[in-house]
């Protein structure tokens, strides 16, 4: 309910004053729904280190950072059962996957341990840290005598996770900068505002919080069960996690299965099937000119490794 409300004073915001203003009123709130911020404790540096160092491990074949490549905004353009999501400021989420069902950074890692890095239980855990001295001696650094688990291994990776944090000129905009948008971008968060963009996409992380039916206004063609995979309800039957927007023009191809690979065209289907709502040109490129100042980072990732 309380997202239903912002959402309205954020409308509200919009239909009054000049577009900068109002985008203002409407990043203000938005920055008051930021679960995240200020950022999390520092973790301990041994245990970073042991999760930067198992981030490059091969596990089952792969490591984390061959589908996670920070030089490529935190994955990698590819569709593995589902598309590919960064790990850039995945700890400002409230909630993880595709299907917004896990609401822990480190239970969300414990689970792809065990679906895409082969570490079924605590005995493959401790094999796979056992057969690496390295890796061992910055395991026994980060947790002393502590035996191995999968649980150990996911603590470090969330560790390391939480340094993954960007931070560019969307950021100074909500702390007050009006100068770091250009007049354009202004105006593409206004367009945003507007069409109603952040009844999904909230907050300074823009999404990451909240589940929503894909189609909830026009049917949308797909196959994927979504969340009714994991609850087994109909009623959540393509119900998805709204993502993240803040690397998202550099993180296509777009939506759930990857099947869009073009970002005005991911701007204008959503806008479509989840607001009722058919986008002109100039809205599309205005909120299109908006998305990429998201990700315009001020300087390098922070990387632990």
């Amino acid at each position: 309910m309380r997202s239903v409300l912002v959402v309205s004073c954020l409308l509200a915001a919009s239909s009054c004053g000049d577009a900068d203003a109002s985008a203002r009123a409407g990043t203000d709130i938005l920055f008051s729904l930021d679960a995240r911020r200020p950022p999390l404790p520092a973790a301990a540096p041994a245990l970073v280190q042991f999760g930067a160092a198992l981030a490059t491990r091969p596990l089952a074949g792969r490591a984390c950072l061959d589908c996670h490549d920070p030089a490529r905004a935190g994955q990698d353009g590819l569709v593995h059962g589902r598309n590919t999501k960064t790990i850039l400021d995945a700890a400002r989420a409230v909630a993880f996957g595709w299907t917004g069902a896990t609401r822990s950074l480190t239970a969300m890692v414990e689970h792809e341990l065990g679906a895409h890095g082969g570490v079924a239980d605590d005995v493959v855990a401790a094999a796979q840290i056992g057969a690496d001295p390295a890796l061992a001696a910055r395991h026994v650094a980060a947790f002393g005598d502590a035996t191995p688990t999968r649980k150990t291994m996911a603590q470090a990776l969330t560790a390391w996770l939480q340094t993954m944090r960007t931070e560019g000129r969307w950021d100074r905009y909500l702390d007050g900068d009006d100068t770091a948008l250009t007049a354009a971008e202004r105006q593409g968060l206004q367009t945003f505002l507007d069409v109603g963009c952040a009844t999904c996409h909230a907050g300074r992380n823009l999404g990451g919080a909240t589940t929503h039916k894909l189609g909830l206004a026009r049917p949308y063609p797909d196959g994927d069960p979504g969340l009714a995979e994991v609850t087994g309800k109909e009623t959540d039957r393509q119900v998805f996690l709204a993502p993240t927007l803040r690397r998202v023009a550099s993180t296509g191809p777009w939506l759930h299965d990857g099947s869009v690979d073009s970002l005005p065209e991911a701007i204008r289907l959503m806008a479509r099937h989840e607001l009722g709502r058919d986008l002109d040109d100039t809205q599309v490129t205005a909120v299109e000119e908006f998305l990429k100042a998201v990700g315009d980072d001020s300087g390098p990732v922070r990387n632990a490794r």
